[in-house]
């Protein structure tokens, strides 16, 4: 059994009925039990071995010290770590923390429909997704050069191209996983986002599993 700290918080970003709708959706991850705690000091003096992973879906201002080093920890000695939407919004003014998660928010366009669509027919990580149209806020990032992307989404206006909305990358002997809808707490109840978010959420927890003769 894998156990997985979700930290969230906020009311209208992100809404509470989103954290509700991903609460839902990672609880029926197989071998899941989640846990939930309002901020990332939660992870300040956790054991490792303590959690396989912890979900970050929030969008805050502050992050002390204590708490980025015990993130950064325990990324480095195997654990994982899936990020949703705003939590690449957060804590702009600390670099190492985008350092960990792999891209930082730059900015957006308008909330509107966007098509969304793996890369690859038959992803090693999330499998055979379909394409599929989501009404939700696409970030633009400055990403890390050693990001694998997965999914990408189009948006309505041409000019804005197509996104980077999924992707992964590793920290030191853990996984880090990026999944970037969640503006609107629909998309968190879409089939396809639910499925991502589940099997990104597997991929991550299993990085201790990596060090296990």
């Amino acid at each position: 059994m894998h156990h997985v700290l979700m930290i969230s918080a906020g009311f209208f970003h992100p809404p509470s009925t989103g954290r509700l709708h991903l609460w839902r959706g990672l609880t029926r991850t197989p071998d899941v039990r989640l846990h939930h705690a309002s901020s990332l000091d939660a992870l300040i003096g956790i054991q490792p071995g303590a959690l396989s992973a912890v979900v970050l879906y929030y969008h805050r201002r502050k992050l002390s010290s204590a708490a980025l080093a015990a993130l950064d920890r325990f990324a480095r000695v195997g654990g994982g770590i899936l990020a949703v939407h705003s939590a690449t919004a957060s804590f702009k003014e600390t670099p190492a923390y985008f350092d960990i998660l792999g891209g930082k928010f730059t900015g957006h366009p308008p909330v509107g429909r966007m098509e969304i669509r793996s890369i690859s027919e038959s992803d090693a990580v999330f499998g055979a997704i379909p394409p599929f149209t989501v009404t939700d806020e696409a970030y633009r990032h400055d990403l890390r050069s050693d990001i694998q992307v997965h999914f990408v989404a189009q948006c309505k206006r041409p000019e804005d191209g197509q996104l980077p909305v999924v992707w992964t990358r590793r920290h030191g002997a853990g996984r880090v996983c990026y999944v970037g809808p969640g503006h609107r707490a629909a998309s968190l109840r879409h089939p396809c986002v639910v499925q991502i978010l589940q099997r990104g959420l597997a991929w991550v927890c299993a990085a201790g599993e990596e060090a296990v003769p």
